[in-house]
This record gives C-alpha cells, structure tokens and sequence, in this order.
C-alpha cells in the first residue's frame, strides 16, 4: 500500500480539483502508484549514502529514482533523459519533482546523479531485485497465480552474455595500463602479424523463469582475476557461468530458505561438481544434456533403452489433435543412473514429431538430467519446464535491443559507476516487465509497443499538469490492488 504521507501531499497538491473517474487513469500515476506499491523509494533509501554530509542537495532515494527513470522510460542514455528535462519551466517539472520525492523546484543534473551512484557498493543495488521477489512473495503473487509456477517452485536460470567490446581499454592508470578490474583482455591471431587485443565485459545473469513471465533476479559481473584468460572465448564464457552459478547459488538459496527451488541450467551445468552443490542447496534441477557429454551416463542409458523392461515400462507416448494433422509426443526416462562417484541422476530423453496428409516431420528432440525420479505421469511435465530455459535468451535480446539498452556505456571512465547503471538497468527491466502485466498497464497501452509506452511515461509527467495527474484514482486512494494477467497479450 501507497504511503498515506505520499498519498496526503498529492491531495494537497491537488488544490482539491475533481478526481478523474475510474477509467480516467494516467498512464503515469498508474507507474508511480506502481513503484510506492513495491516500496521501491523505501528500498532505495537504505542504499549507502556515502556522500559528504553537508554538500548534498538531494536525497539518495531521489538521485536513483532518477536514474531508474531514465532507464525505465527506455532512453537508451542518461543524457537522453537530461536533455529532456534541462529546459523545463516550473510547472513542466512537477510531475518529475514528485516523481522523484523531490521538495525543492529544482531537478538534479546527470552529473550530479552519477556522483551518487558512483558511492554505493554494487552488491547493494544487485540485491534490490531479490527484495522485489520477496515483496511478490509475500504480496502472494504466486499463490494468486499459480499458473506462473506450475511446479510451485522458484525456477532459477543462469547465462552469460558478453556486454561490452573494447578495442583500447576504457579506463586507464596514470601509465595508460587498463584499470578496469571487469575487462577480460582476449587476444586474436595471437603470435601473428594480425595479433590484436580487445578487452571484454561479461555478466552472468540469474533470472525467473515463469510461465509467461521471465525476471532478472541477480547480476554477477566477472572480474580478470577470478579466471583464466588463456583459453578460448567459449571455455571463458563457461568458466565465468560455472563460477557465478556457484557463488550465487547458495546464496539465493540463503535468502529464500523455504521455498521450493528448481535450477533450469543448459549443458555446461551437467557435471558433478555442478549436481553436488544443487544436492547440498537442496535445489532440483532440470539440466540439458547433450550426447558428447558424461559419456558413459549416455552409454549406459543407451544399453538399457533396448532391453526389454526399458522398451514396456520406461516409455510413454501422448498424441493429440493439432490444425490438420497430429502431434505426438514421445518420452523415455532412466531413473537412478550414475554420473560416478557417488553420484546419481535421472536422465530424461524427449522428442516430438507432427503428422499430417503430407507425412511426418521431425519436431523437437532433446534430453535433460533430473533431480527428481521420473515416470509416465510426469515425464512431459518435465519436459516442458526444461525447455522454459529458453526464455532466458528473450531477456538478454530484450536487454540490448529493445529500448533498455544494456550495452550502452553510461559511465565510461568510471568501472563501478558503470556497472552501477548496469545494476539499475536490470532494476528497470525487473520492475516495468512486471508492471506491463498489470491490466492497468495494458488496457493504458493501447497499440503501442512496450518501448513506445514507457517513453511516453516520461513524456506525460512532462507535458500533463501535475494538477491532472494526481487527480488519478491511483494516486488519491489510499488503497489500490493491482491486478495482472500473465495471458499473452
């Protein structure tokens, strides 16, 4: 619920005018209803302040709430948001002054939020996120949909993905050396005429992976002196999401100690080392598994795929009606199989194929390892939420391409102020993906795309009165539930 302070100053602000009716809303009171409802201002503001005291205009809450803006509203820079907000007169930047709880008259300037950011240690804008998820949990969002977790459990995905490339390092000591402890140099053509070097950054990324619904939870940045920076890209990349999925693990694991938690990893993460630690977390998984990997688990499983107990009693075939023809369904599972050492795992192998007039076409085929025991009643189950690992790629497509703009350089110079941005990037991503599944959000948006609403957010604070603003319903009730469909639009 909406601050009753909050809610007071914006009947005061109203000049008593008449409120809107019910289905007169403001797009924009909708998104700063929206915020107070998951106490992101609240949460902000336990955020580090380690500014001198004395020479600070502005609270901290206010300078990241203006850097979620410029995020949220999908800009694709922090300039874009000054530029937009420099030339204002009074009345113009109301609607951004209350939007930031800001008393004064007077907007920050990006350099003056950057300054703020630069101070407050990563870790505590990482955890942000895992503070939203509680606020869903115990909001119920899950038990009012269960649809969003079928398995009623936290299904947990990881993947790296390279953000930036460098032809020359970005920031740089007094003897031009690099300085940025997050780029990892690699090396092309190397011992060759054509050698060059770049560097890279890569994030590590843990998300929620729901039915419909897909949220960055947590972001591990790695730095050049957790790895080794002589093997290839592709055996960097996966030495940097093994090390991030066993840093970050336990931890999720620490913060949601009850809840039910299922890890949807791709076939990197089919190894031993990787299913004792989920073993000891008391996490399920659900892991790709390719056939050139754990070999003689696959061998094995092969051998017991023609015997005759395996060919009755370990298949499992469903068939249904799709358009004109059919599709059918085919599933064999291995339970107890060993990975060695003590090791055990259940291997589940799927494939399907549609079948019409003009015969038979190949679908999907793929295999996973399981933490659970596998049978006919739940084999495609299993295989559904395997394939829900999928939705991680959309993210990161999301992320760099579609209005968010991860890969852009907010603070070049400054390592950690970048990384920073990055931090609240994925903030913005976690809080509007969610608020675009409000019926609110999306009765409001019309024919627009996503990207086109959020900018016009900033756009309305700008050029409606505040006046009519805060006339919304969802501004002047003390109490608003927020109600939210998952069904694709």
């Amino acid at each position: 619920m909406m601050d009753a302070a909050i809610v007071n100053k914006i009947g005061k602000s109203c000049n008593s005018l008449k409120i809107l009716s019910e289905d007169q809303h403001v797009d924009a009171a909708a998104w700063i209803r929206f915020i107070h409802q998951m106490h992101v201002p609240k949460i902000f503001s336990t955020l580090s302040d380690k500014r001198q005291l004395g020479k600070t205009h502005y609270k901290i809450t206010s300078l990241v709430l203006w850097a979620l803006s410029a995020c949220s509203c999908r800009l694709g820079s922090k300039n874009a948001l000054q530029a937009s907000l420099e030339n204002l007169n009074s009345d113009q930047r109301r609607g951004m002054l209350n939007l930031l709880e800001i008393d004064g008259n007077q907007l920050p300037h990006s350099s003056t939020v950057d300054n703020a950011l630069a101070t407050i240690p990563l870790e505590e804008l990482n955890q942000v996120p895992l503070h939203l998820l509680r606020q869903l949990e115990k909001r119920k969002l899950f038990y009012n949909h269960p649809e969003l977790l079928p398995n009623n459990a936290l299904q947990i995905g990881c993947d790296g993905f390279w953000v930036h490339k460098y032809n020359r390092p970005h920031a740089t000591h007094e003897n031009g050396t690099n300085a940025c402890p997050y780029c990892l140099p690699r090396t092309c053509h190397k011992g060759t005429d054509k050698e060059t070097m770049h560097w890279v950054h890569v994030l590590v990324t843990f998300t929620l992976i729901c039915n419909g619904l897909t949220l960055p939870i947590y972001v591990y940045p790695l730095k050049a002196g957790q790895l080794d920076l002589e093997q290839s890209d592709e055996r960097l990349k996966e030495e940097c999401e093994l090390k991030a999925a066993h840093a970050v693990l336990p931890m999720i694991r620490e913060k949601f100690p009850r809840m039910n938690i299922i890890f949807l990893g791709d076939a990197l993460y089919a190894n031993k080392p990787t299913i004792r630690l989920l073993e000891e977390l008391q996490i399920d998984y659900i892991i790709v598994l390719k056939e050139k990997a754990l070999k003689n688990l696959n061998r094995r499983c092969d051998e017991l795929a023609v015997t005759e107990v395996y060919q009755r009693y370990h298949r499992a075939k469903i068939e249904e009606r799709c358009g004109q023809g059919i599709l059918r369904r085919e599933a064999c599972w291995f339970n107890q199989a060993a990975v060695g050492e003590d090791v055990f795992t259940n291997v589940l192998r799927y494939q399907d194929s549609f079948h019409d007039a003009e015969g038979t076409k190949p679908g999907y085929k793929g295999a996973w390892i399981c933490s659970k025991r596998l049978s006919k009643e739940n084999c495609f189950k299993r295989a559904q939420t395997g394939r829900m690992r999928w939705d991680h790629e959309d993210l990161h497509n999301t992320a760099k391409n579609r209005g968010f703009e991860i890969k852009h350089d907010m603070a070049r110079t400054n390592p950690d102020l970048l990384f920073a941005w990055k931090m609240i990037n994925f903030i913005a991503y976690f809080l509007f993906t969610l608020f675009q599944h409000t019926t609110v959000a999306r009765k409001a948006r019309g024919s627009r795309s996503w990207k086109k609403f959020a900018q016009d957010l900033l756009q309305q604070l700008i050029n409606i009165s505040w006046e009519l603003i805060c006339q919304s319903p969802l501004l002047c009730k003390p109490k608003v539930q927020f109600r939210y469909c998952f069904d694709p639009p």
